[in-house]
């Protein structure tokens, strides 16, 4: 279908035609074909290989719909486009501009001609292949509304309209994706003349010193052509950007359904060949776009450099401001966006569109849920935090989710008052046994040991109740896109932290559980006749029923608070190995930045170098929130500790003969250093990583930069060298190594002076 059948005419029956053509192709055969399609993948719903079949295709005519609709649609602008490109400013001037302008337009035919062969060249194959195969079924998997058999007028009927169908779809596409190349390749050659007559500022004829009034006339010729350039991009994005951002969005469906197709075909060699043919025409159909796009953004990086060939060393100093004036504008590239403006069509975008193609298709293939490298991205985050984020929200002290009905959140918050009186009462019975008994030194230790542990779970159910929201914030914040390994060696890295963090998890679960279970176990063989945690005993221990009923309170009351403190202390130094983990990767890629031989090279280092400022940023802002998230229950904690090591110190040294009394109390004296231990190491791990930044960035090859980038690197080191820490409620103190040597030590003098004076 050429342009001007899309294009209003003036006389009456010209402009019938004109819809009667516009309804023939995108009514009848474009959206009719979508819908018979669609209807085919309902109908085999439960079949993957005949839904894959059907929605190859379905993709495709999205796709040209979305094309043909966006011609109607910007008809005017189209025609005021083609308008610019006829401006007297886009004429070449000399013999070498007229060479580039004649290379453009021969590269735009081969383009053009050499897609329309491999466009046809598919079309070709997707329509007579089947007929060599099967002659009995139809060139497309499409519903068949005549169910006709080979030979019946329905079946004919349908294979000519298959036949009409797909090739207007492929004419189509032809059209549009050359013209737009097309496009791009003018305004690359438009770019290039502009470079040429950058180059030739300040030169007068035959090489000579051009005056300074010559010099302004250049640069304002220069300016104004500048413009035109970035008016006639600014139209050309403005009328296709959103259909061939469509195309890449459809463009993915269609090559994953082909790679999956293609696995499924390893043994039929016709359809292997059909297949292989469609995606070489769908990866042409991308990749030229993308190339030509991303050559405008290339030859615009360009540009600086072009200017600063120009004969400016001795123009008048009002020039000279002028083109400093210019080439502070030229840094701003010129770029083909996207529907999200953050990205460009450029080459970058097609290697991604493949990466997350291949990734897809193999997950298809495999059975995985997983898909795109974001959806992987997000499954090896959520290993950080999945099952004890569950248990909290299980507790009902994490956020309660924007979609939860009232129900829900009554269910929520009576699970929290639940959990909060059952904490409540322990801690009650703890202290009316201490008051009891508030001239006995053994018994007052017997209950501490346990009413402290107590005492930090209360700590953390408040702290996270209280401040769910910066918590629900922060996990949402660890699925940013500028946490997402960009390299394979960062995802190495990435794969590494998450493996540690359910390790450690997993060990101190079982730590955790086999401490819990001995003391509720051990003391049902050592004496049968007490509980295992001393507490206020509300009746007499005597009667069968109270001591059976206080028993299984106590179980029922320690388990879900030994879950609290698993789900807790490991989740913070599996927050704080994302941490690690995240600054780790941001050490690789500041060490293999590279060297810089060319401006090119330059200007990316130049790049990498301010993404890598914006991902410490991003580090340190969450490095913020985990600290919220650790430093009460951390600090509450940790004084905690000092009081159940105490304890249990003075336990074990008046009871050394009672061996399950020390395997008991040896195992959770265990625990709770593995407690504090685990959440200062992992603390330390982070900041060491932090503080060796600078020499991660000392490390790549920084002498071969230009002076702008040897400075920014130096900013950076000079940042670098203060490493992150997370601060205690007092803020002069970190969790680190030294702190949890000083708690061992703190607990052990006091230990010797209780000994002491008790004795």
């Amino acid at each position: 279908m050429h342009y001007s059948s899309l294009y209003p005419q003036e006389l009456p029956w010209k402009r019938w035609l004109h819809t009667a053509n516009f309804i023939l192709i995108f009514g009848f055969f474009i959206m009719v074909l979508n819908l018979l399609l669609l209807m085919y993948i309902v109908i085999n719903i439960g079949d993957m290989n005949e839904v894959i079949k059907g929605f190859f295709l379905l993709a495709t005519c999205v796709a040209c719909a979305l094309k043909i609709l966006s011609l109607k649609f910007n008809i005017l602008e189209l025609d005021r486009l083609f308008a610019h490109m006829h401006d007297a400013e886009f004429k070449p001037l000399s013999l070498e501009e007229q060479r580039i302008f004649l290379n453009a337009r021969q590269l735009s035919r081969t383009t053009r001609n050499s897609y329309s062969t491999v466009s046809l060249c598919s079309l070709v194959t997707m329509l007579l292949t089947q007929y060599a195969i099967d002659n009995t079924q139809l060139p497309l998997a499409t519903y068949d509304p005549f169910h006709g058999e080979r030979g019946s007028f329905g079946f004919r009927f349908m294979y000519v309209y298959h036949c009409c169908a797909l090739s207007s779809a492929c004419f189509l596409n032809i059209t549009f994706d050359s013209l737009c190349c097309s496009i791009f390749i003018f305004i690359r050659g438009q770019l290039d003349i502009f470079a040429l007559r950058l180059q030739s500022i300040g030169k007068g004829l035959q090489s000579e010193m051009a005056t300074d009034a010559e010099m302004l006339l250049q640069l304002k010729r220069c300016i104004h052509y500048h413009k035109k350039i970035v008016e006639l991009t600014a139209d050309m994005e403005a009328i296709v950007y959103k259909p061939i951002s469509g195309q890449i969005f459809c463009s993915v469906l269609v090559l994953t359904a082909n790679f999956y197709s293609m696995s499924q075909l390893t043994d039929e060699t016709l359809l292997l060949l059909k297949m292989l043919i469609y995606q070489n025409c769908m990866l042409t159909q991308i990749f030229i776009i993308c190339y030509f796009a991303g050559e405008i953004t290339e030859r615009s990086y360009g540009l600086p450099h072009d200017l600063y060939k120009s004969n400016w060393v001795g123009a008048h100093r009002t020039n000279q401001r002028l083109l400093l004036m210019l080439m502070q504008r030229l840094d701003l590239p010129l770029r083909i966006k996207t529907l999200n403006s953050s990205h460009s069509f450029d080459l970058m975008l097609f290697s991604s569109l493949i990466t997350s193609n291949v990734l897809d298709s193999a997950s298809l293939y495999k059975g995985s849920a997983a898909g795109i490298l974001m959806s992987e991205h997000h499954e090896i985050t959520s290993t950080f935090y999945k099952y004890q984020v569950w248990y909290f929200n299980f507790l009902g002290v994490w956020q309660v989710p924007r979609h939860a009905t009232r129900w829900q959140r009554c269910l929520h918050q009576l699970r929290f008052c639940l959990i909060l009186s059952i904490v409540a009462i322990m801690l009650l019975f703890f202290a009316i046994r201490v008051l009891a008994n508030i001239d006995q030194l053994n018994v007052i230790l017997q209950v501490f040991f346990m009413f402290a542990t107590e005492v930090s779970c209360m700590s953390k159910l408040l702290s996270i109740k209280l401040r769910n929201r910066n918590h629900a914030r922060l996990i949402e914040a660890m699925h940013s896109s500028c946490f997402r390994p960009g390299s394979k060696k960062e995802a190495l890295i990435f794969r590494r932290g998450a493996e540690r963090s359910i390790k450690l998890r997993n060990f101190y679960a079982c730590t955790s559980l086999l401490a819990a279970s001995l003391i509720l176990v051990m003391q049902w063989f050592v004496d049968n006749n007490a509980l295992p945690l001393s507490m206020y005993e509300p009746c007499d221990l005597l009667s069968s029923g109270c001591y059976y009923g206080l028993y299984f309170y106590q179980v029922m009351s320690l388990m879900p608070t030994c879950w609290l403190n698993i789900a807790f202390d490991s989740i913070a130094p599996s927050l704080l190995y994302f941490l690690e983990t995240q600054l780790a990767m941001l050490a690789s890629h500041l060490e293999s930045l590279g060297t810089a031989e060319t401006d090119e090279d330059n200007l990316r280092i130049a790049r990498e170098l301010r993404n890598c400022c914006v991902h410490y940023a991003h580090i340190f802002q969450l490095k913020d929130l985990v600290d919220g998230f650790i430093k009460v229950p951390g600090s509450v904690q940790m004084l905690c500790s000092v009081l159940v090591l105490v304890s249990n110190f003075y336990a074990i040294s008046i009871r050394t003969k009672e061996t399950a009394f020390m395997i008991m109390m040896a195992s959770y004296q265990f625990v709770m250093l593995l407690q504090i231990f685990i959440i200062c190491y992992s603390a330390d791990e982070m900041s060491y990583r932090s503080a060796v930044l600078s020499h991660s960035l000392y490390s790549a090859d920084w002498t071969t930069w230009n002076r702008s980038n040897r400075k920014l690197a130096l900013l950076m080191m000079l940042r670098f060298n203060e490493p992150l820490h997370m601060h205690t409620l007092n803020h002069s103190q970190c969790f680190n190594s030294t702190t949890f040597s000083s708690i061992v030590n703190c607990s052990y003098s006091y230990f010797a002076l209780l000994k002491r004076v008790n004795s």
